[in-house]
Formats: structure tokens, C-alpha cells, sequence
């Protein structure tokens, strides 16, 4: 009974706080408007650090203070390398699965994440995410392949490190999700898939194409893993519980890293795109 009216307390205080904070982050980051004229790279700068001194704040409540139980494998990532990142989409958890990674290579600071586009105006931590240079998206190609080229453009143009992160199933995995996503598979003779759904390549594609020959150099693929003490694989902690509660042993979270050359990757479009699906 006691965690019953414990956990939402705890959510209530870990949401104010959290607002607070995302209210002087935006104070911040208004100011930083004045640099724009004099220099873009450093207004990039300071929204980098305060993103991720948020991003650092949440990863902290997670990791040390829940003591959430996360092991790694796969390839060795090189520290403060740029990149084109991209994982499966289970859950929320699946941001602080990047986040993990991306604090122990330093690149935590210049997480750039699509977000959907109704996400900007959420008061305080929308409009940060858009001062910050978040690419928000509505999923339909003509308008946002203009997005997309626009914010790759200002990153290429001050050569900033950043990991360009995105989920390429473009939604959370879910059982009727799942299961419309294996019929259209089925529908066009494709291997049917059980854990992930069907990936939307042409972002990936346009990714790919902007930064080749770029300071960008690699693509890396992320494979998050969760696993329950009672419900078994597959299940991660929401939000709230992620915030309110020890997560040691209850639960457990697993990373799989792939990492891959970007100029290795098939130029004709039609072959990126069966490379992604394969």
C-alpha cells in the first residue's frame, strides 16, 4: 500500500523538478538566441550542453540512483565520433538505451533526435527541443524531406559532432503494430519479422546521402534488449517507472552495437534501402 501512494508522489515531485529545471534551460537557451548573428557554432554550443545537461540529469536518476542493470556488446564505438544512429523501438526507455551509450563516448551533448511534430509545442521542453535544433517531422516525405535537409545542412555547414538518432520503424512496437506490419511484409514476399517491424528506409536514405563525404563518417545500429524478473523478454519500464522506483532487479536492459563505414554502404538508392530491410 505504502508504494502505491509512494510511486505517484514520486512521479508528482520528479515532474516538477524536472519542469523547473526545463524552465531555466529555457532561460538559457533564449539568451543563446543572441549569439546566432556572431556565431553559429557556438550557439550550437550552448544548446548542446544544455540538452545534455538534461539528457545527463535523467541518465543519472536511471542508472545510479534506480540502479538500472545495463550491459553492452557488440562493435567498440571510438570516443566523440559522429554518426548516423539508429535502433529498434520498443519502448520510451529505448532514449535513455542511446543515452547510455552515448555518455560513456561523450557524445551525450549532441544528441539530435525526429520527434514528431506536435512534440514542439509542449510548454518549456518542446521549445527547447526546437531552440536546440531537434528535427520535428509529420511523417509525410514532402514535407519533411525540406526539414530534414535544412537541419543537416546548418550541421554540415559548422562541421558540429552530433549523433543523428532515429527509430526507422518510426513507431513503438506494439502486438497490432506488429501484426500489420508482418502482413504488409507477407504481402511483399519479405522475411516476416517477430521483434522489429518493418523499417521506413527513405529517411534513412536521406541521411545517408547528405552526409557522405562529410565529417559524418559512420552509421551505427543500435538493438535494445529488455528483459522482466516475471513477464520475461521484451518488457521495459515506462516512464514513471523508470523515475520512481528501483529498477535492479526487477528488470534489466541490454545494448547491441553494429557499427558500419557510411562510404561501405550501397550507393544506389534501391540497394541502401534492401540493405536496411536485410
Amino acid at each position: 500500500m505504502l508504494e502505491v501512494v509512494t510511486r505517484p508522489t514520486k512521479a508528482f515531485l520528479y515532474g516538477s523538478a524536472l519542469f523547473s529545471f526545463c524552465s531555466l534551460l529555457n532561460v538559457v537557451q533564449v539568451f543563446s538566441l543572441l549569439l546566432v548573428p556572431f556565431s553559429k557554432r557556438q550557439f550550437f554550443e550552448v544548446n548542446a550542453r544544455v540538452a545534455g545537461s538534461m539528457w545527463k540529469v535523467m541518465q543519472w536518476i536511471m542508472e545510479r540512483r534506480h540502479k538500472a542493470q545495463i550491459t553492452f556488446s557488440g562493435d567498440k564505438i571510438p570516443y566523440h565520433e559522429s554518426a548516423l544512429v539508429f535502433g529498434n523501438h520498443r519502448s520510451f526507455t529505448d532514449f535513455y538505451m542511446f543515452h547510455s551509450v552515448a555518455a560513456r563516448r561523450g557524445m551525450v551533448n549532441y544528441m539530435k533526435y525526429f520527434a514528431k511534430d506536435s512534440l514542439k509545442y509542449i510548454p518549456f521542453y518542446g521549445w527547447g527541443m526546437w531552440i536546440m535544433g531537434m528535427l520535428f517531422i509529420n511523417r509525410n516525405w514532402q514535407q519533411d524531406q525540406i526539414k530534414i535537409n535544412k537541419m543537416f545542412a546548418r550541421i554540415l555547414d559548422i562541421q558540429a559532432p552530433v549523433w543523428v538518432a532515429s527509430f526507422l520503424e518510426g513507431s513503438r512496437l506494439t502486438p497490432s503494430k506488429l501484426a500489420a506490419s508482418q502482413k504488409f511484409m507477407q504481402g511483399r514476399g519479405l522475411p516476416l519479422l517477430s521483434n522489429v517491424m518493418m523499417p521506413r528506409t527513405k529517411g534513412f536514405i536521406a541521411c545517408v546521402n547528405k552526409f557522405r563525404g562529410s565529417h559524418v563518417k559512420h552509421v551505427y545500429d543500435f538493438t535494445f534488449a529488455y528483459f522482466h524478473r516475471t513477464k520475461g523478454f521484451g518488457v521495459a519500464p515506462d516512464l514513471v517507472r523508470v523515475h520512481t522506483g528501483q529498477l535492479s532487479p526487477e528488470y534489466k536492459f541490454h545494448v547491441h552495437v553494429k557499427r558500419y563505414n557510411l562510404d561501405d554502404l550501397p550507393k544506389d538508392e534501391e540497394k541502401l534501402s534492401d540493405w536496411v530491410v536485410q
